[in-house]
């Protein structure tokens, strides 16, 4: 597909709700292995279930993202140095990174908005089948695209999607585990994701048993598009991306941003 989605990431307007948008809620059908990853969510260390993207979103995409600036609140020198040293090479180059992403369908993601009318009644209307992001090929094109990358290989599979491992082909290893996420759909051509996680990262000298670091992870992505007819895709997505690591992974609360 000749299609292209812009992403810029940190100090751009975020959506907001229009006023006075009635309330609605999904009502959606689940198929088994959907059902059985939302039952799982519920146990001890499983995570929450897959964000589902609308229809809009399907297929395969070229994406464009600028990094637009830079932060280290606590300073330079508390920042993950190979964390802030690709942020800053990609908000120093002269061209946008280019890459690209896909969004495959989901199983048994149909269903019906039930949309508020007034204080004692509903109306319906359709949602087409959702698509989820195909992670590990996304994340791994991202990587690929990066200034200085050496073939990076992810490892991630839809059934168990909160786990994702990264090997940048030098010998570093990333690991992240989604702890909690939070998706919302305000209105017919807006869709946001936030996703709150353990980043582990391990340098070239060995592998996730040596010496990694421990960081917490937010990435908060808001999406817009033009809508258009139920179940077809769109053929622009904007986006604003804010990825944030901390420390202090078990107290999200209290988590102290560093990048």
């Amino acid at each position: 597909l000749t299609r292209r989605a812009a992403s810029s990431v940190l100090l751009l307007p975020l959506l907001t709700t229009p006023a006075g948008l009635r309330a609605h809620a999904a009502v959606k059908f689940e198929g088994g292995a959907e059902a059985a990853q939302r039952a799982a969510a519920l146990l001890p260390g499983y995570g929450p279930p897959d964000a589902l993207y609308p229809a809009a979103f399907r297929g395969r995409w070229r994406v464009v993202v600028q990094v637009v600036d830079v932060r280290t609140p606590q300073g330079e020198e508390s920042a993950p140095a190979a964390q802030l040293r690709a942020a800053r090479t990609a908000a120093a180059a002269a061209a946008p990174l280019v890459f690209d992403a896909r969004f495959l369908n989901a199983e048994g993601s149909g269903g019906v908005i039930l949309q508020s009318e007034g204080s004692a009644s509903l109306a319906t209307r359709p949602v087409a089948g959702r698509v989820r992001a195909d992670r590990g090929f996304n994340t791994e094109q991202r990587a690929a695209a990066q200034v200085g990358s050496a073939r990076p290989v992810a490892q991630w599979e839809a059934g168990s999607p909160n786990v994702l491992t990264l090997t940048d082909g030098l010998g570093g290893v990333r690991e992240v585990k989604i702890i909690k996420r939070l998706v919302e759909e305000p209105y017919d051509g807006a869709y946001g994701v936030s996703e709150f996680a353990r980043y582990t990262a391990a340098t070239s000298a060995g592998d996730l048993k040596s010496s990694p670091s421990v960081l917490a992870q937010r990435v908060q992505t808001k999406y817009k598009w033009e809508p258009g007819r139920p179940s077809q895709p769109a053929t622009r997505i904007e986006a604003v991306e804010i990825a944030v690591l901390a420390s202090g992974f078990g107290d999200p609360a209290g988590a102290v941003p560093l990048l």
